[in-house]
């Protein structure tokens, strides 16, 4: 579902940023009328996103975090490498 919805919305967004917007043609009545059915559609999609995004938070943040563990571990293996190299040539020199 989740595929669908991601998939016809890029396809919407391609098909509109290929073509020129029509002049504007509507009254007042027709405005209003869109501009109501917008919103109900905005309240809907906003409800599906909250819920995919509570739904995949926690996968989120784990990631998130072994990728910043991940990081930081070679950042340390990397310093830990560079003092016993000058351990060792201070030993040498010594």
């Amino acid at each position: 579902m989740q595929e669908v919805f991601l998939f016809s919305f890029l396809l919407a967004a391609y098909i509109l940023s290929c073509t020129e917007p029509p002049p504007p043609s509507l009254n007042s009545k027709d405005r209003d009328l869109m501009d109501s059915l917008f919103r109900e559609e905005v309240a809907i999609t906003e409800t599906i996103l909250d819920s995919l995004c509570n739904a995949n938070f926690d996968s989120v943040v784990q990631s998130a975090v072994d990728s910043i563990l991940q990081v930081r571990r070679k950042e340390i293996e990397r310093q830990l490498q560079r003092i016993r190299r000058e351990e060792v040539q201070k030993l040498e020199t010594n």
